[in-house]
């Protein structure tokens, strides 16, 4: 199913707001916390953070400057529920964050801070999504580090997927 920019705003916000909730009905100290070897729930929220900050600072781009960067796109974008599965299995495969993606240690102390950065970041890219047409969101491709090109619409996608795979995770082991 492709969705319309209008329903990628939507799911955007409210998945934010899912993972905001998470994290202010549990106790600061649960930032520290997480099962032997896995993440603390701060450094997930770290990586949302590291992860959704490079697409909405390039969202607010020209989009002649991202045509230069970056190459047109060729392919028509995949549906919502192709590019969760090239996700999934690109993560059942052994693919994991890397790089300036991998969450630093997190303290209780930062909760506000951090929550303060995430729905500063959705907000901006939601406030630069706006200015995007429908056909610009399949005419970019933009790199995603474990998936390889995909364009600007599949990006978005994987974000929405992204939070939902956190939360869930959290919502699970924590």
């Amino acid at each position: 199913m492709e969705l319309t920019k209008k329903e990628i705003i939507e799911r955007l916000k409210s998945r934010t707001e899912a993972l905001v909730n998470w994290y202010t009905d549990k106790p600061a100290e649960a930032m520290e916390s997480g099962p032997d070897g896995a993440w603390t729930a701060g450094q997930h929220l770290l990586h949302m953070i590291k992860s959704t900050k490079p697409l909405a600072v390039g969202a607010g781009y020209p989009r002649l400057l991202l045509r230069i960067k970056y190459e047109k796109v060729l392919a028509p974008s995949l549906s919502y529920e192709d590019l969760v599965k090239k996700y999934t299995d690109a993560i059942a495969a052994g693919g994991q964050a890397s790089g300036v993606f991998v969450p630093r240690e997190v303290t209780k102390e930062e909760r506000e801070l951090l929550l303060k950065r995430f729905k500063t970041e959705m907000s901006v890219l939601v406030n630069n999504l706006h200015k995007w047409s429908e056909k610009n969101l399949d005419k970019m491709a933009v790199p995603h580090p474990l998936i390889g090109k995909l364009t600007f619409r599949e990006m978005l996608y994987f974000t929405i997927y992204h939070m939902e795979h956190h939360l869930k995770i959290l919502q699970e082991r924590y």
